[in-house]
């Protein structure tokens, strides 16, 4: 490692600091850290909650029996490299290695993989490509900052806000969807931030100020239907136990539900919905459409004539517990889209769940876009909202199972347990 480098991304006033915070947080044997871990399973379990834990390969061979029973109780153990280092600073080659070390080190403890995510979610896009497909199942290292503008307006010199902004380098929650995307080598699980520490260290944010940011970024991705994939450090357990407690309670107590899943359950789900389909046959007077899908599909159906007595579901949307419906056709309630539109704006609304028709059909849903159409809509966001705000008729797969409007994923970084596993990563193997 290149010691002068690391200094310069972080500064000397963030590292003093972060030294100070974690020797009050750690100590030289693993028994503090490990009582807080301990501590956050029992209570997020209180809630039906598991927590996935990003955990270096290095962690799991210092502390297995620990790292296997957290395991046995519940929670998903995921790779964090084999050492906490920048891959982005590393040539190829020996980011690759990082990986693989991680995954052996995992595999011959018994500990299962089912994804990644790069320490300072540091996965540079050639990194990403140059993964051989099922290596991992998800990837989860792209950032996406929600809007708790209200909570840092006065805060914006915070040197640790900021420096850890930097490093997740996230992507604006105005105009990018917070939900999974299929790569051609694996799922990618955005994280959301701010995290925890640029909460509490960052904005000086004490208990219930936490409780009412995580709140409200929750009640933001349940408005849009997306995922809350919370991130946090056990470091920080003690005082984010209240946070947990306030925000899952909330959680349940929202309609239509927030599904509440380990990352590994998100990356499942997301692969057993790419293979839902849809089947049109033409009647006499419309189409009959049938659903081929699991049972845990959410169908919904707005603006149809015939759906009023399932009752609302959410925004108007009604929720289709028939495998199979009747449409008339015209106009028909599926999204047509012009030979001109990109492919990938295709499968992005695919992914979605929307049926999408874009042959001779296409100019007969109540719903068009065509090249005209899309210049005005450049990002994610406007797409989606000009599909949802139009008052044509719509019969399409929803995002989440079981008809749960949003989901939630509590995942930590378990990159430490003693003062020792930090001191050591700036002298990596």
């Amino acid at each position: 490692m290149n010691i002068r480098k690391w200094f310069e991304k972080r500064g000397i006033r963030f590292v003093i600091l972060r030294a100070v915070l974690l020797f009050k947080r750690y100590g030289i044997t693993p028994r503090k850290a490990i009582a807080r871990i301990e501590d956050i399973l029992k209570t997020l379990a209180r809630f039906g909650c598991y927590p996935t834990f990003f955990t270096p390969g290095i962690i799991v061979k210092r502390y297995l029996r620990f790292i296997q029973d957290l395991q046995a109780k519940g929670a998903e153990i995921a790779i964090h490299s084999f050492q906490h280092v920048d891959l982005s600073s590393m040539k190829l080659d020996s980011a690759k290695e990082q990986l693989d070390k991680a995954i052996e080190t995992f595999s011959s403890n018994d500990i299962d993989a089912y994804g990644f995510r790069c320490p300072y979610l540091s996965c540079s896009t050639e990194l990403l490509q140059s993964l051989p497909a099922g290596l991992f199942g998800y990837s989860s290292n792209k950032a996406i900052q929600l809007n708790i503008d209200n909570l840092a307006q006065n805060n914006k010199q915070s040197r640790v806000f900021n420096t850890l902004h930097r490093f997740y380098n996230p992507k604006s929650f105005a105009d990018t969807i917070s939900v999974p995307e299929t790569l051609s080598n694996t799922v990618e699980i955005p994280v959301c931030v701010p995290d925890d520490i640029q909460l509490h260290d960052g904005l000086n944010l004490k208990s219930t100020g936490i409780s009412a940011a995580w709140i409200e970024m929750l009640h933001q991705t349940h408005q849009r239907g997306e995922l809350f994939n919370l991130i946090f450090h056990p470091e920080l357990g003690s005082d984010c136990k209240r946070p947990f407690e306030d925000l899952l309670q909330e959680a349940i107590s929202l309609t239509p539900t927030v599904w509440i899943a380990r990352l590994h359950e998100i990356y499942d789900w997301w692969q057993e919905k790419a293979k839902f389909q849809v089947e049109i046959k033409p009647l006499l007077n419309g189409y009959d459409i049938s659903f081929v899908c699991s049972s845990s599909a959410t169908i919904l159906a707005r603006g149809l004539d015939d759906n009023d007595q399932a009752g609302i579901w959410d925004n108007d949307y009604h929720w289709v517990k028939s495998s199979t419906y009747k449409v008339n056709s015209n106009p028909l309630p599926f999204v047509g889209l012009a030979a001109s539109v990109p492919g990938s704006v295709t499968e992005i609304l695919k992914e979605q769940g929307y049926i999408i028709e874009t042959g001779e059909m296409a100019a007969r849903c109540g719903i068009y876009i065509d090249g005209s159409t899309l210049a005005g809509l450049d990002n994610e966001v406007k797409l989606i909202n000009h599909i949802e705000m139009s008052t044509a008729p719509i019969l399409r797969y929803w995002r989440w199972p079981r008809g749960a409007k949003s989901a939630l994923c509590i995942t930590g970084d378990l990159d430490a347990i003693t003062l020792r596993d930090y001191v050591t990563r700036l002298f990596p193997l």
